[in-house]
């Protein structure tokens, strides 16, 4: 298993039981959230409330919301003053930090050569925070081996590290991404007077107002696009609410008025993304000690939404076709 990431957390605790031996191949360690009774089924008293007590559904949704995504917000904001930016970025952060790392020394505390390994050195959130689904647990299995030097080659039958360390497999997995930065330009999608939306987004650098629309490319909207990307917490299927809401009245909106299309205004959406990177500046995801699929090569954050989810609900409540070139 080549990564540590999201899939590789699911995926390894599911198989080191059945197979002979895993080897993981980790570049980063990464900080894992426990989430007490996460694979539990609901009880049948909940289900009875979620389908027959008035706005129960939407209290409980608000309360997951607040508890994993607006609420933690305000601890993955930099504080100017806060003497430890090397491995957190406010005090409140630092907590978090405290917590996760003994949950980590509780679950490793009988393998020292694995702690030394997995206990990460930068502040917790600043990449995509991961769920326990036993993974440190599934590290001190005798089958399982946990490898942190770099890997060099393939060779016919192994993988082959830079210490030249040759550890046969019979299945490699590679866990290690997909190309983020790409979206919707791998469409081959072509705008206003032949624009084409991979040179629009070349340098890996993908932007759109509310992570919706573009500039030149009339009538076109993507979903989840740049900038819009739930980081804190929260929930996609929010974030997709909110734009196809957005979407739909700009529909409704050129029916009713007999638009035939619509592009957001070049200043508009130049000004949308300043404001992105000024807030992103005061971010955790621009924290230097790490890297993620957060940021491009440049280092700009392109993927992940500075925003509360409160706050971009009511940025895309309502469209302002004073905003947009309209044909």
């Amino acid at each position: 298993m080549i990564g540590t990431g999201a899939t590789a957390m699911q995926l390894v605790p599911s198989i080191a039981g059945r197979a002979a031996s895993v080897t993981v191949y980790q570049r980063t360690a990464q900080w894992a959230r426990p989430v007490k009774g996460y694979s539990d089924p609901i009880a049948d008293g909940a289900q009875w409330l979620l389908a027959h007590l008035p706005f129960y559904v939407q209290w409980y949704r608000f309360n997951m919301f607040w508890r994993y995504g607006d609420g933690l917000l305000p601890f993955l904001r930099k504080d100017p003053a806060w003497p430890h930016p090397d491995r957190a970025v406010n005090k409140g952060n630092d907590r978090h930090r405290e917590e996760l790392t003994d949950f980590i020394l509780s679950e490793l505390k009988d393998r020292p050569d694995l702690i030394e390994k997995c206990v990460p050195t930068y502040p917790p959130y600043g990449k995509r925070i991961l769920l326990d689904n036993g993974w440190f647990r599934t590290l001190t299995r005798p089958t399982v081996e946990l490898v942190t030097d770099r890997i060099d080659h393939f060779s016919r039958e192994a993988i082959v590290t830079a210490d030249r360390t040759s550890r046969p497999a019979d299945i490699i997995v590679i866990a290690t991404g997909f190309k983020v930065t790409e979206m919707a330009a791998r469409l081959n999608i072509t705008g206003r007077d032949g624009k084409d939306l991979r040179e629009k987004w070349a340098n890996d650098n993908p932007t759109a107002y509310l992570g919706l629309t573009v500039p030149d490319f009339p009538n076109f909207f993507c979903m989840l696009g740049p900038n819009s990307g739930p980081a804190h917490g929260g929930s996609v299927i929010f974030q997709s609410e909110c734009q196809s809401r957005y979407i739909s009245a700009c529909l409704v909106g050129m029916i009713e008025r007999g638009i035939a299309a619509i592009d957001v205004r070049q200043d508009v959406h130049d000004d949308y993304v300043r404001k992105v990177d000024a807030e992103h500046e005061a971010m955790i995801w621009t924290h230097p000690g790490m890297t993620t699929y957060y940021r491009n090569k440049s280092g700009r954050v392109f993927s992940a939404m500075p925003w509360r989810f409160v706050d971009y609900w009511a940025m895309t409540r309502d469209p302002d076709f004073g905003l947009y070139r309209l044909t």
